[in-house]
């Protein structure tokens, strides 16, 4: 059970770190939490496609009822369509079993409170691991009631109706055998798009690539494809669809900075305020909020952080460049990947009415030289470890940093970050300058500081 007790989450790997007692005792830990604060009747559960699912759910389910805790089963569906339902029905929270973009062997739960917030380290995971961990839960007898709802159809509906598309797309769509399967699709026909979806069976052995729309090579098959059918633009979820990958028309990956700027950018015409990034934002971006007449605001990485800062500053619009966004001017505030793709489209819908391609108005974007992110393995246990005694070094040396989420340094000509991860057994680390030059001289220095330390960092 060590470590699977995450910033915003538990996950690992089924069935040596999580298996069905720890998804039980945490339904009992979780019954306990939400009897307190809120004296919870009722949880929404559901699961994704993942093999280990359905045990993991059922053994849930058993925990969650003898905490006396009644049961909304929604089945097997996307992370978007479960928030949906804790949002749009007003329950008190819910519980999703689900690995999300992670490896077929790993598995994990989602645990959420009232407007499908999560429940997160500073508010509850960590008390709800202390229940875990005494397994001392008292003999509730009062009985409990199983329904089953399916609200996919039901939030189908509501998003099609938030979206409008000046002129109709051509579009291909890859679901990756994940939960989302031909969900996206249904929204696109109601809008008159033309839709084709690549692997749309959800199989949780997910025998075409890993779903994670943030790996390069997660994207080969939608990127040909869009290029063979001259399509207008190529959609990637990941495997419970709370996060987004965009391809242009010419097949080409269009990077998590620019799908912010475009997002930021629309949310903006509607309605000024400040706009959240996590720390391994570009600098290009955070002056295109500024020149738009936004306020840019940097948070810790991590989709509930984003959050927690989207909520206490009243943002219009929030996200991460691994594809989680919010759109608080127009949405339910929680990271839905299946309409932060629709928003894309209606940004797509209007160049096209333009007779502007995609790839074109991306060109125009203004960039810098940057890294994507780099992972150097370290284990939990030493991570954070590692990512303080660099900390140390900065501010030993006179260095001038950001220090929320491990380092962000700022240099003359850019920046470079230097994070622990909160999900995966690595460091992380992403450069930015102005210049190529400048850029292979940030990562240089940033190198050379944690070799002194015994970190090697492999560019």
């Amino acid at each position: 059970m060590t470590g699977i007790f995450r910033a915003y989450d538990i996950r690992g790997i089924y069935p040596t770190e999580i298996n069905e007692d720890i998804a039980y005792k945490t339904g009992r830990a979780y019954a306990a939490f939400m009897k307190k604060e809120n004296d919870m009747k009722e949880a929404v559960v559901s699961s994704d496609c993942r093999l280990s699912s359905p045990a993991l759910k059922r053994a849930l389910i058993s925990g969650l009822r003898a905490g006396g805790i009644n049961i909304l089963d929604i089945d097997d569906a996307p992370i978007p369509v479960f928030y949906f339902t804790i949002a749009n029905l007003g329950k008190d929270g819910g519980i999703m079993v689900t690995g999300s973009h992670n490896p077929k062997n790993c598995n994990g739960l989602k645990l959420q409170r009232k407007d499908a917030a999560p429940i997160v380290a500073e508010t509850g995971i960590l008390e709800i691991e202390r229940l875990v961990k005494e397994n001392n839960f008292r003999k509730i007898t009062a009985k409990t009631t199983i329904k089953k709802l399916d609200t996919r159809q039901a939030y189908i509906d509501y998003v099609t109706k938030k979206i409008f598309l000046k002129t109709p797309l051509k579009i291909v769509l890859d679901t990756g055998n994940g939960s989302c399967a031909n969900i996206p699709e249904k929204i696109f026909r109601n809008l008159g798009c033309t839709v084709e979806t690549l692997f749309p069976t959800p199989d949780g052995n997910f025998p075409n690539h890993q779903p994670d729309p943030h790996d390069e090579k997660s994207l080969e098959a939608l990127k040909k494809r869009v290029a063979e059918t001259k399509a207008d633009i190529g959609l990637a979820f990941d495997g419970d669809g709370d996060r987004i990958g965009l391809i242009d028309e010419k097949g080409d990956t269009v990077s998590g900075d620019f799908i912010l700027m475009m997002l930021a950018r629309q949310a903006l015409d509607v309605k000024k305020g400040p706009v959240v990034f996590e720390v391994r934002a570009s600098n290009t971006l955070l002056e295109d909020v500024k020149g738009r007449k936004g306020a840019p605001k940097i948070t810790r990485a991590g989709h509930s952080y984003l959050l927690d800062e989207i909520i206490a500053s009243n943002a219009v619009f929030g996200g991460e460049i691994t594809g989680h966004m919010y759109f608080p001017y127009c949405y339910y505030n929680y990271d839905d990947g299946i309409f932060a793709g629709m928003k894309l489209a209606e940004i797509v819908s209007e160049l096209a009415a333009k007779h502007i391609k995609l790839s074109e108005y991306v060109e125009g974007l203004p960039r810098n030289f940057s890294t994507p992110e780099i992972f150097i393995e370290a284990k939990d246990s030493e991570k954070f470890r590692i990512v303080d005694k660099f900390k140390e070094y900065l501010k030993k040396n006179k260095y001038d940093f950001l220090g929320i989420d491990g380092a962000r340094i700022n240099f003359a000509h850019g920046w470079g970050l230097v994070r622990a991860s909160n999900t995966t057994p690595h460091i992380k680390c992403r450069f930015e300058a102005d210049t190529k030059e400048h850029l292979d001289e940030i990562v240089k220095e940033v190198k050379g500081i944690l070799k002194k330390l015994g970190v090697e960092l492999k560019v």
